[in-house]
Order: structure tokens, then C-alpha cells, then sequence
């Protein structure tokens, strides 16, 4: 009796839900008992705080592609930038050999233009000797006419001297008394022209030379900074190694965050990456896996991080020491050890250091 009682009082208390529609005047009403009530207002409650999780992860998950989006867009930008600056180098080289190609075949133009010169004057003393000639021959004809006057039978001597000689030797004299003051002018233009040449392309020699001077520079620092930012990363790097192996023989402590007092493994890769390194990792070693860069085997190098699977989920990690060993928080019964990379599986392994 008590329990039926109980019942009807208690659990199939009813509630009434009336509906007051504009299509009609009378109401509708109708009784659903508490429990299912209940039921109803839990769903929803579940539903809708399912609704309001499923949204934020897929806002963060936008955000997230964006972020990976945007470095790969600067990551392209900076390629494209290295490209382009070793392609204005090798145009650069090409340019600075056409110019020296250049210069040289034009001092090679000079040196025959001299040669030539000197041949002409040369012919031009010779044929002088040949002659008899001790001034030009054209000062000689001009003063001929002011000499004494001659009679009808000296001009008629000359005449005839005039006539016996050969005609190759009167175009000879012509060419030594007429033309070649001429070429010498014209040799001599054609060389002015060639040193003014010269001059023009020492300059532009110069000042593409100094282009390229200023080009190497800059590669010179940007090689040297790349060189000196690498070499900070391996010494980062043998740091965490250093770090990590001063706690070897240290306890095993599930949930532990100090491996001077006892860590587990995911809470020895936080200390160590943490405190040397600055790298925020998550806690979990399953957390921890998706965090940073993928790298294969043999591309790891040490301060890398290293997970293991129980099969269907991560759960171990541990840090590359480096020529296939890794140090980490094992168990309760060895505690912090060193191991060979390959006593269980790896599934993963990450490089968080942004290198």
C-alpha cells in the first residue's frame, strides 16, 4: 500500500501542457507524467551542450588551418624570394663575363688599330726614302712654279722627264702626299672612338661590378646568419641532451611533473623541453604527439621527441639522444634510463623545436 501511494504521489505526478493556438478560441491541454519530463529536459540539456562543444572545436579548428594556411604562405614567399635572389646572382656572373668578354675583345681592337697606325707610318717613311722626299711632296709642287723661269726647252725637258717616268710611281706619290694624312686622321678617330668606348664600358664595368660586390655581401650575412642560427639550434639541442641525461637513474612517478623527485614520461620530455629549451608542451603524451614538425627516422636529430603505441592510442614518449638511443621516464621499476630507440615501436616522431 505504501509503495502505491508512493507511486501515485510521487512518481506519476503528471504535468499539464496546454497549447493556446490563434486558429481557435478553446485550448488544448494534455498530462505527461514527471519522469518523462525529465528525460526530455536531460536531452536537452545534452544536446545542447553537445551542439556547444562540437562549435567551439570546429572554430578552433578553423583557426588552426588558417594559422597553417598563412605560414605556408610565408614559407612560399620566402622561397620565391631565395629564387629570385640566386637567379639575379647567376644574372649577375653572366653579365660581369659578357663585359669582360667585351673589354677584352676591345682592347684587342686597340692594340690592332696601333698596329696599323704604326705599319702606315712606317710605309709612309719608306715610300718617302724611296722617293727622295725630305718634306711633303705637295709644298714641293707648290713652290715649283715660284723657282726661276724656265725656257720653252727646259719646260719641254721636264716634259719628257715627266713622261718617262712610270705611272705606278705617280699614283705612289699621290697616295703618300694626298691620302695618307687623311687615313692617319680617320685611324686616329676610329681610335679615340675605341678609348671612349673603353671608358664607357670600364665604367659600367665598375658599376656592375659593385652591384655584385653588394649582392655578395648580402648573400655573405644572409649565409653567415643562417650559419650562426644553426649553429645556436645544435647547441640548443646538445643542451636539452645534456639536460635530460643528468636525471638518468631519477624515479618513476605516475603524474609526476619534477624529475628530481619522481616524473612520468610525458611529465620528463615537459621538464627538460620546458626549462632548457622554452617549448611549451602539452601534458599527455598522447597531447604532446600533435604538437610540432613530423620528421622520419633518419631525418631526427637529438631534442627530438620520440612516441611509442599501446596499439590504438599513444602512450609513451621519449627524447632523442641522438645514433639511435632515446632517454626517458620508463616505469616504476627502472625509473629514468636510456634505451635504444627501437625497444618498442615508434609511431611518431616530432621535432618541436621549430628548426
Amino acid at each position: 500500500m505504501e509503495w502505491k501511494k508512493f507511486k501515485k504521489e510521487r512518481i506519476s505526478l503528471n504535468y499539464t501542457v496546454m497549447l493556446v493556438p490563434h486558429s481557435q478560441k478553446k485550448m488544448i491541454h494534455f498530462k505527461t507524467p514527471v519522469w518523462i519530463f525529465g528525460v526530455f529536459f536531460l536531452g536537452l540539456l545534452v544536446l545542447t551542450g553537445a551542439c556547444l562543444f562540437f562549435a567551439g572545436s570546429r572554430h578552433q579548428l578553423e583557426q588552426v588551418r588558417r594559422e597553417k594556411a598563412q605560414l605556408e604562405q610565408e614559407w612560399e614567399q620566402l622561397a620565391r624570394q631565395k629564387e629570385q635572389a640566386e637567379q639575379e646572382n647567376d644574372a649577375l656572373r653572366k653579365e660581369q663575363e659578357n663585359q669582360e668578354k667585351e673589354l677584352l675583345e676591345l682592347e684587342q681592337r686597340a692594340r690592332n688599330t696601333l698596329q696599323e697606325l704604326e705599319a702606315l707610318v712606317d710605309r709612309e717613311s719608306q715610300i718617302r726614302q724611296e722617293l727622295g722626299l725630305t718634306e711633303l711632296p705637295g709644298e714641293e709642287e707648290d713652290s715649283e712654279p715660284a723657282k726661276g723661269e724656265h725656257t720653252e726647252g727646259e719646260s719641254g725637258e721636264a716634259k719628257q722627264e715627266e713622261s718617262r717616268r712610270p705611272e705606278s710611281s705617280g699614283r705612289t706619290f699621290k697616295i703618300a702626299s694626298t691620302d695618307m694624312p687623311m687615313i692617319l686622321k680617320k685611324n686616329s678617330a676610329d681610335f679615340a672612338v675605341i678609348q671612349s668606348e673603353l671608358s664607357y664600358m670600364q665604367n659600367r664595368l665598375d658599376e656592375k661590378l659593385g652591384q655584385y660586390d653588394s649582392y655578395m655581401s648580402t648573400i655573405t650575412e644572409r649565409k653567415e646568419a643562417a650559419a650562426a642560427e644553426k649553429l645556436r639550434k645544435e647547441a640548443l639541442r646538445a643542451s636539452i641532451v645534456t639536460s635530460a641525461l643528468q636525471y638518468v637513474g631519477n624515479p618513476y612517478v605516475y603524474g609526476g611533473n619534477n624529475p628530481n623527485t619522481g616524473v612520468d614520461c610525458s611529465g620528463f620530455t615537459r621538464y627538460v623541453l620546458g626549462n632548457t629549451a622554452g617549448v611549451y608542451l602539452n601534458r599527455t603524451a598522447a597531447e604532446q604527439s600533435s604538437q610540432g614538425r613530423a620528421v622520419s627516422a633518419q631525418e631526427a636529430r637529438p631534442g627530438d621527441l620520440v612516441f611509442y603505441s599501446n596499439g590504438s592510442t599513444v602512450n609513451h614518449v621519449a627524447i632523442y639522444i641522438g645514433d639511435g638511443r632515446v632517454v626517458h621516464a620508463s616505469n616504476e621499476r627502472v625509473g629514468i634510463v636510456t634505451s635504444d630507440m627501437y625497444y618498442r615501436t615508434p609511431v611518431k616522431i616530432k621535432n618541436v623545436l621549430g628548426d
